[in-house]
């Protein structure tokens, strides 16, 4: 009877270990289901609040920099010419003509462009207009006469393609030069992608492209056109790319040119 006893008050323990681990497992799921929960319900609170964005902007009133590379060898005129030109719309050639041939300014607002809180800044819309004030300064009389030409002996030639970049540009351009006078001989314009292009976006690209074309390499400031990036609320012909101009033909030796607003 005793052995009987022994045996029912430990059968007895067991179930109630038993029951206690039960309960201990069923805790511990129990918790580990709220946890889940409450992560599933953090996540949704952050999939529909709005995306938190910064940004960081430095005014920089002076100290902007911009590389400048080889110049042109004296001349009196500049023959371009665009590669089947005929299979685009007028629009879009008259866009590449007006970025090289116009000689209008505009004032723009320097806030626009970080440059200062008060007071306006020169820009040019064409390259001839930068050419015809930089040879003024410089003491040369006569306008530097620049023509558009089908012959293939023309100093600047621009290809318009449909075609992808590999590396994702919009365009490039590519000079032979004389490396022992540090001079540029020739210069290759291409442009990527052109039928997608909006004749307004031709317009700026040309507009970047014909200034490496000039010798000018990229700027360190983003509001400038000579930006890697073209991203600049002004997209025109700034006096630091003007003044980078004048440094380089008048015999400047440095490769950068340290631009004021």
């Amino acid at each position: 009877m005793d052995d009987y006893n022994k045996l029912k008050k430990s059968l007895r323990n067991t179930q109630i270990l038993i029951v206690i681990i039960i309960g201990l497992v069923v805790f511990g799921f129990a918790l580990d289901f709220l946890a889940v929960q409450k992560t599933v319900s953090v996540i949704e609170e952050n999939a529909q609040a709005k995306p938190l964005k910064t940004q960081y902007l430095v005014q920089n009133l002076k100290g902007d920099a911009l590389e400048t590379w080889y110049a042109w060898q004296p001349r009196e005129s500049l023959k371009i010419q665009i590669v089947d030109k005929d299979n685009y719309p007028k629009e879009k050639i008259d866009a590449i003509k007006k970025a090289i041939m116009s000689t209008e300014t505009i004032q723009i607002d320097n806030r626009l462009v970080f440059k200062g809180d008060e007071g306006t800044s020169t820009y040019w819309i064409g390259w001839k207009g930068v050419i015809d004030h930089l040879r003024e300064l410089r003491g040369i009389e006569e306008p530097l006469e620049i023509s558009f030409t089908d012959k293939d002996d023309a100093d600047i030639i621009i290809t318009l393609t449909n075609s992808k970049s590999g590396e994702g540009l919009s365009g490039v351009t590519n000079s032979l030069v004389n490396d022992d006078e540090r001079t540029i001989l020739r210069s290759y314009i291409t442009i990527y992608e052109a039928d997608l292009l909006s004749n307004e976006h031709m317009e700026i690209i040309i507009r970047h492209e014909f200034g490496h074309v000039a010798g000018l390499a990229h700027a360190t400031a983003p509001e400038d056109l000579m930006y890697p990036v073209i991203q600049t609320p002004a997209p025109f012909i700034s006096e630091c790319d003007v003044d980078a101009l004048m440094h380089l033909y008048t015999g400047g030796k440095t490769s950068q040119v340290i631009c004021e607003s």
